[in-house]
């Protein structure tokens, strides 16, 4: 189990995206970017065309959620996702490989992606490098445990902190999924260590207010993904099991969304599926 350790706020270490991989892989899954290439100028790890990546947060009462609002959620989504045949990436909170072990197994068993997001709600800007070191191995080795094998983190609350950029590589992950404007995943390094950052365009915890908010965060959900379409690059809009099933309206939005997603052609699927095979096997 992860311990909170708690010290002086890191400066931040500066890294620069590097090259591609000698020889970066393609994917033959149907919602992967087959013929990814990564740029030597910027970067990027290219799609191939229009890419929609599914992304849920389930921290299952371990950060401001509702537990049982967060299980009623995750039942609602994952049974819609299995009426469409469609895989998403789940990252969720390594304290439920302790707490609920069932529940990772379920999400595990409908064959989707999970993804480590932090061990409960810690703040890794608030942490210092050895509990920075151990929370990231600690959430690694929880899903070990039940026999998973995560390639993503995402930090909770959305509080990323540059360390991550050498420390995730050391412990086995290959991405990382947050809060971004880029267009393609994008290689970030920093002291001889790369990742792959997946970026994440937006949220649905605006959905949580009402009136001309609310319309203006279901506005733009679905103005990204036509943006997305026009350019043929990638795009993911992350929600919460939580916040979906706290009303139906919500959960018809992003019913409603995912179904104009995957009727408009694009490969739809798990965030891994957007990368080269070669770096998640």
């Amino acid at each position: 189990m992860f311990d909170r350790f708690f010290g002086k706020k890191p400066s931040k270490i500066d890294g620069k995206a590097p090259g591609a991989p000698d020889s970066p892989a393609t994917s033959n899954s149907p919602s992967a970017s087959a013929g990814s290439s990564a740029s030597a100028a910027d970067g990027e790890l290219a799609v191939n065309g229009p890419t929609v990546g599914l992304c849920f947060n389930f921290m299952r009462g371990f950060c401001y959620d509702s537990e049982s609002l967060s299980d009623a959620g995750l039942r609602e989504v994952l049974t819609t996702l299995a009426a469409r045949n469609v895989r998403a990436t789940f990252f969720c909170s390594a304290k439920i490989c302790d707490a609920a072990p069932d529940v990772i197994r379920r999400i595990v068993g409908d064959g989707h992606e999970i993804g480590a997001l932090g061990y409960s709600d810690e703040v890794p800007t608030e942490l210092p490098d050895e509990a920075l070191t151990q929370l990231a191995l600690s959430c690694f080795r929880s899903f070990q445990k039940l026999g998973i094998r995560v390639a993503g983190f995402r930090t909770p609350k959305s509080k990323w902190d540059d360390r991550l950029t050498s420390i995730l590589p050391l412990h086995g992950y290959v991405y990382s999924a947050e809060h971004d404007h880029g267009h393609h995943p994008d290689w970030m390094e920093s002291s001889g260590k790369r990742i792959v950052r997946i970026p994440v365009r937006t949220d649905d915890r605006g959905l949580r207010r009402s009136g001309d908010t609310y319309d203006d965060v279901v506005s733009k959900h679905f103005r990204v993904l036509r943006k997305a379409l026009q350019r043929k690059c990638f795009v993911t809009v992350c929600f919460h099991p939580w916040i979906l099933a706290d009303s139906i309206e919500r959960m018809d939005h992003w019913r409603l969304w995912l179904d104009q997603a995957m009727q408009s052609g694009a490969s739809v699927g798990p965030l891994a599926d957007a990368l080269p095979k070669s770096l998640i096997q």
